[in-house]
């Protein structure tokens, strides 16, 4: 059966201006435990959107203005079917999408755990055991290190969890809104100091992880259907889990891990990818998260037609080798095909793709300066 967005969208969502302070975004997104907040125009239409990746990105203070951490807007329609959301979810890899009427203006907001209720409700959830789905090798940190290295490492990796590590065994989790939380919260904390409390930004990113890492953590078994997953997100209001084989840490699956599992997108990228030369499997598997955190930040801007991966070892490279990596990305605008040579696959990869983004970011910003320009002209300020 298939629903539209109307049927099972949140309305009343509540939305940011962008002279509205960063402050309050932040108590918005914890108040309502919304992990992204449309921004609207004075007359109500969608102009961009704030989400906790943002705010660790940017690093701006509670008293900026939203318009200094806003993103480009992406939507769906509100009369789309469900599959479109579930597309668009995929493909941006976001935790919700705004929606929209025809005319741009907001209507409300749709999120991973709306549709996987919905998957529920009407039994279209795969079927099939957690390890089928879940993300592996995971990526952990370690209790000592310090949440300015959990920031990065979320940051670098495209992840929101990282399950937290003490002497070989699993801590809890920290993720990127606990990170976000932590962080501006310490721009308004007053009082004495007393344990394990952090007054200043600096302090808290100087902190050992374990001292802000959510524990004991619900933990998941690989044998578990993903049936049981997907109602644990529903009913804990959390978007993963840890994956464990006996006592041991052996993946992690999340609410973008059961989307992916059911995407149709309608208008999928065809990817050639010929990534023969890597031998290593983590190799492959972070080389894929890495293209699909770029195409997502690049499908933001604009449609991507056609985008092909060629990796390869070259003969003559000196001692340890070296990998060539070619990456071609043609969109609705312009093509683009970067080639760099690195001893490590994915930097190389890292680096083609980052001069890509580049260019295409450029090219919108070109565009978007012509407009205001035009738009100066037209209607000149008296």
């Amino acid at each position: 059966m298939t629903l539209k967005i109307s049927e099972i969208m949140r309305r009343d969502i509540p939305a940011l201006r962008k002279d509205d302070l960063v402050g309050k975004a932040l108590s918005i997104m914890s108040s309502e435990g919304l992990w992204i907040l449309p921004v609207v125009s004075g007359e109500g239409r969608l102009v961009g959107v704030v989400s906790y990746k943002e705010l660790l990105e940017r690093r701006v203070g509670p008293k900026a203005r939203v318009s200094s951490v806003i993103y480009p807007p992406y939507s769906v329609y509100v009369d789309d079917d469900v599959e479109e959301a579930i597309g668009k979810i995929y493909m941006l890899r976001v935790r919700g999408v705004p929606v929209v009427d025809r005319e741009g203006y907001l209507a409300g907001l749709i999120m991973r755990e709306d549709i996987i209720k919905y998957m529920i409700d009407y039994n279209q959830l795969p079927g099939g055991k957690v390890y089928s789905i879940m993300s592996s090798p995971v990526i952990t940190i370690d209790s000592n290190e310090s949440v300015a290295r959990a920031r990065m490492t979320m940051l670098k990796n495209g992840v929101t969890k990282l399950p937290v590590i003490d002497s070989g065994k699993l801590y809890g989790i920290i993720s990127m809104r606990d990170l976000a939380e932590k962080i501006y919260y310490a721009h308004f904390q007053m009082g004495p100091r007393r344990v394990g409390y952090y007054k200043t930004e600096e302090e808290i990113l100087a902190a050992p992880v374990k001292d802000i890492a959510s524990t004991p953590v619900t933990t998941v078994d690989r044998e578990d259907p993903i049936k049981k997953v997907a109602e644990l997100i529903i009913r804990k209001r959390y978007s993963g889990f840890p994956v464990m084989d006996s006592s041991n840490l052996v993946g992690i699956v999340t609410s973008f891990d059961i989307i992916k599992s059911i995407v149709r997108v309608r208008e999928a990228i065809p990817i050639e990818a010929r990534i023969s030369d890597l031998e290593d499997e983590r190799y492959k598997e972070s080389l894929n998260r890495l293209i699909s955190s770029y195409t997502a930040k690049i499908s933001r801007l604009t449609k991507i037609l056609d985008m092909k991966v060629v990796v390869k070892k070259m003969a003559k490279a000196g001692e340890g080798g070296a990998y060539i990596v070619n990456i071609y990305i043609k969109t609705n605008d312009d093509q683009y095909s970067v080639e760099e040579i690195d001893k490590d696959p994915l930097v190389a990869a890292r680096r083609s793709l980052e001069i890509i983004s580049k260019k295409i970011y450029k090219y919108y910003d070109r565009l978007r300066t012509i407009k205001r320009k035009r738009s100066q002209q037209e209607y000149p300020i008296a």
